[in-house]
């Protein structure tokens, strides 16, 4: 069985809100960083990388066709 807590209404308003301040201050962080990934600069990508397609190999060009702009993140 599992063994939990149990308080007053008051007790659980109190753990709540300060929670909720928590979770603010978590959302915030979050916006923050968010921000500043943003604003991390562009590279262009001179590469040809090439891609396998059920209609064979194909370079990032001809997958975007002829889009103006592509963001992207990579993760190392």
């Amino acid at each position: 069985m599992t063994k939990h807590k149990t308080g007053t209404r008051e007790e659980w308003l109190a753990a709540r809100l300060e929670l909720l301040e928590a979770e603010k201050e978590h959302t915030r962080r979050g916006d923050e960083l968010a921000r500043r990934r943003r604003e991390l600069p562009w590279v262009r990508v001179d590469k040809e990388y090439r891609f396998e397609t059920d209609e064979g190999a194909a370079v990032l060009a001809e997958l975007l066709e002829g889009a103006v702009a592509v963001a992207g993140a990579f993760l190392r």
